[in-house]
């Protein structure tokens, strides 16, 4: 068999892969965290949100993946119970958060 015809056998099993793959993921709502930023705010927006001293509208669970960063020089993740972290909008750079993520729920304060 010559090179071409093993190629495009090559590029037929690995488009119905990809197709398979990506339909299969999309199904599941499967998300892929690998970065550091996306991994906390994921582990975030699965806990039950508490807030303090401002109105829920600011952060909406649909858009927190998408709009928001994390600074990891100002927080604190060395604590053993519940972490501290600093998160700001990537929209409005007034809403700066600091979230208390502890293993059942997410305690945000607005800073």
């Amino acid at each position: 068999m010559n090179f071409f015809k093993r190629f495009s056998y090559y590029l037929l099993g690995f488009t119905l892969g990809m197709f398979f793959l990506f339909y299969l993921m999309d199904q599941k709502d499967a998300t892929f965290n690998y970065s550091p930023n996306k991994r906390v705010l994921a582990d975030i927006l699965k806990k039950e949100w508490k807030t303090n001293d401002f109105n829920n509208t600011i952060i909406k669970k649909s858009d927190f993946l998408k709009n928001f960063q994390v600074d990891f020089s100002r927080s604190n993740t060395k604590l053993d119970s519940c972490k501290k972290y600093i998160i700001y909008s990537k929209i409005k750079t007034e809403n700066i958060f600091e979230v208390v993520n502890c293993k059942v729920y997410a305690s945000f304060t607005m800073l």
